[in-house]
């Protein structure tokens, strides 16, 4: 078998040989458009498969299940020593690549990297593009209950943290809009929700207060610290 491949590359090369001694113009004509094509459908072939990546990477990332899926993959195959940051953007609660928002405002950013005993994702929330990008440390609290209310809808129970990711990181700010996302990209909420629609939000945290808030255009938020939570909300209850 090797002897047989030994001699057809032997062959094939005193052929190629015999045609460039004998025709030498028209041979390097040949191997000019033979070049010339390889390079035209090699990126042709580019085109369409970054497109076609493209195209699944945004179906997986508007679909949960495909997207733990994913992130579940992720950790099995990432090195010790990975520590990439993919950086992913907001708007109208759908999420995007850099390469497929096309220059529109996004509502925010989200960025992702693996936590350092490799067991989830660190979520960090950028609202502001121009913010210096850092991986934030992680938030000593987690709060004991989330729940938010859309209209006369049902509660519906928010996680911070699962298996798959971890927003409880320091600096990270909870909006009107975050809240949105997280409903319709994680639970798969799919009622339209008006801008009239009262949302609101009811929290029992680390020392077990209960705070209930209603967001407005005032654009409450929540936002974490090392050791605490700072409310920034015009209209909300407390209670022990």
């Amino acid at each position: 078998m090797i002897s047989y491949l030994l001699n057809s590359f032997l062959i094939g090369f005193l052929f190629v040989d015999m045609l460039e001694r004998r025709f030498p113009t028209q041979f390097q004509n040949l191997m000019i458009n033979i070049s010339y094509n390889s390079i035209y459908y090699f990126g042709k072939l580019q085109i369409f498969f970054g497109q076609v990546k493209r195209n699944i990477d945004t179906f997986i990332e508007n679909n949960p299940s495909l997207t733990q899926i994913k992130e579940k993959i992720d950790l099995l195959l990432s090195k010790p020593e990975t520590q990439q940051v993919t950086h992913y953007y907001v708007k109208n609660s759908q999420l995007y690549k850099l390469s497929d928002i096309n220059g529109i405002e996004a509502d925010f950013m989200l960025l992702s990297w693996l936590s350092d005993d490799k067991k989830c994702f660190n979520k960090k929330i950028i609202y502001n593009k121009n913010e210096e990008v850092l991986m934030s440390e992680k938030s000593d609290i987690k709060f004991l209950l989330i729940e938010i209310k859309i209209g006369d809808s049902n509660s519906r129970k928010i996680d911070l943290k699962t298996d798959y990711f971890d927003y409880y990181l320091v600096g990270n700010k909870f909006t009107k809009d975050f809240f949105i996302f997280y409903l319709k990209h994680y639970l798969q909420f799919n009622n339209e929700i008006k801008d009239t629609d009262k949302i609101s939000i009811k929290i029992i945290d680390h020392d077990v207060n209960t705070i209930n808030l209603d967001f407005t255009d005032k654009n409450e938020s929540i936002l974490l610290e090392k050791n605490g939570y700072k409310l920034s909300i015009t209209n909300h209850s407390k209670e022990k």
